[in-house]
């Protein structure tokens, strides 16, 4: 069964890469990144058991970026697969990006066709279908995008289409960089993707029972946004979004945040978020009664001359008549750090700690340790507080700058854990070259 699962691993990406290869060979650069992880772990047969049983996981991660000219190739390929005691499926694979890209074709024209993650404002999702991007102005300082496509299986799989009717994604974004610092984009999605039919059992006039089949009808999600971004003098930077839910006619998203640097090393943050669940349209929860909530709050952070970053945070969520207080603080620099974080009221009471730190051994051989604990009390319904700690050591082996492998020890103790100890061993390898 191992043997079979890594033939059918190493099949897939062997096809990958024969086809990447042949799409590369009169490539002017090529950027490849190859990863394989091990991960194991014991799980308990059941609850009133001592009985364990042994898991082994394997994970490969492929991306693939091929160029030439104007046009580039892109991929990124994930498959995993039992290595001990089968779980699911045993083996899997997952493409999250198989496209072609053409860029500034008759400089002014971006165009991406085949499976690509849309970042459009409202516009965000897995789609299979085709994205333009028209560049318009003296500087280009207008940008029109348009996309549209089937809206991809939460598999990541090539199959299982449904008519596009039932099964698509479109929409659009027009931004606007004419003024220097300002950046503004009003964006807009409609997405239709049909539930699965059930049956369920109603009654006649004369109460006699009988199976009906419920279709219901495909719209899911039709929205438009508006985000803001302004750079001051190159050192404050302001950012806000209002985002509308035309189906369910209502403001689901507003956001703002400000960030003044008052010194070289002093910076102050301020923000305020409006947030209300944003479900679709054709979704069973919107029957349900939905409420809103509010954040605001704001946050201080200074750098040493020693290069460590000391910050605090606080904020609080406003609910229907019930506050929740947030507040986070500490030290960071690249090689250590600290933080504390606290909660309280409605969303409950906790306190959590945590650090990490890093340490070159030697020229190629690196550490790290992480240790987390948290005390917390799952609101006012409960009278005891649970307790969680958990940490990781790791090493990490870099012969040269393109390979390195990574090996790393876990454990977490709870209430339900007595003691959870995992452990993963990875190779990485990166490849950039120009022909």
């Amino acid at each position: 069964m191992k043997t079979l699962y890594i033939f059918k691993s190493s099949i897939l990406l062997f096809f990958v890469i024969s086809f990447s290869s042949s799409v590369s060979i009169n490539a002017q650069s090529l950027n490849m990144r190859f990863s394989t992880q091990v991960y194991g772990w014991e799980r308990a047969d059941s609850i009133n058991s001592d009985s364990k049983t042994a898991h082994l996981r394997s994970y490969q991660n492929l991306l693939i970026d091929a160029s030439k000219d104007k046009w580039s190739f892109n991929t990124l390929v994930q498959t995993d697969a039992d290595l001990m005691n089968k779980i699911g499926k045993g083996f899997d694979y997952r493409f999250y990006n198989l496209y072609i890209k053409g860029s500034n074709l008759f400089n002014v024209l971006d165009v991406k066709l085949g499976r690509q993650y849309l970042f459009s404002g409202v516009g965000t999702g897995a789609m299979d279908g085709l994205h333009l991007k028209l560049k318009a102005g003296e500087h280009k300082e207008y940008q029109f995008t348009v996309f549209g496509g089937s809206i991809t299986g939460t598999d990541y799989e090539f199959s299982g289409y449904a008519p596009f009717s039932e099964n698509s994604i479109y929409g659009g974004n027009f931004s606007y960089y004419g003024i220097r610092d300002f950046y503004a984009s009003v964006s807009y999605i409609n997405r239709h993707k049909k539930p699965e039919p059930y049956t369920a059992i109603r009654y006649d006039s004369l109460f006699n029972p009988y199976q009906k089949v419920i279709s219901t009808d495909s719209p899911e999600d039709q929205l438009m946004g508006i985000d803001l971004n302004y750079t001051y003098n190159k050192r404050h930077y302001f950012f806000g979004k209002l985002y509308y839910d035309i189906n369910n006619e209502k403001l689901y998203r507003g956001d703002f945040n400000a960030n003044l640097l008052v010194t070289d090393n002093l910076r102050f943050t301020g923000f305020y978020s409006y947030h209300q669940p944003q479900i679709r349209y054709n979704s069973i929860f919107s029957t349900f009664a939905q409420s809103e909530y509010q954040e605001a709050g704001g946050g201080v952070d200074y750098t040493l001359k020693n290069g460590i970053n000391i910050y605090g945070k606080i904020s609080d969520v406003f609910y229907t008549d019930e506050n929740s207080i947030k507040l986070q603080a500490g030290f960071s620099h690249p090689s250590y750090g600290l933080s504390y974080t606290h909660y309280s009221g409605y969303s409950g009471e906790s306190n959590g700690l945590g650090g990490y730190y890093y340490r070159k051994l030697a020229d190629i051989l690196s550490m790290n340790l992480g240790l987390n604990y948290s005390n917390y009390r799952l609101g006012e319904y409960s009278t005891e507080k649970e307790n969680v700690f958990s940490g990781l050591l790791g090493l990490t082996y870099r012969p040269n700058t393109q390979l390195s492998f990574d090996a790393q020890g876990q454990f977490i103790t709870n209430r339900i854990y007595k003691t959870d100890v995992r452990f993963l061993i990875g190779v990485n390898y990166w490849l950039f070259t120009k022909f």
